[in-house]
């Protein structure tokens, strides 16, 4: 993701933390 000049919107914020919740999910999942 490539944040230029403008301001990440709070839908960007939760996207990426869901992203980052979802693929620790599935990590976790495989262990």
């Amino acid at each position: 993701m490539v944040f230029d000049s403008h301001q990440p919107n709070r839908l960007d914020v939760i996207g990426a933390l869901i992203c980052l919740a979802g693929a620790g999910v599935i990590v976790y999942a495989r262990r």
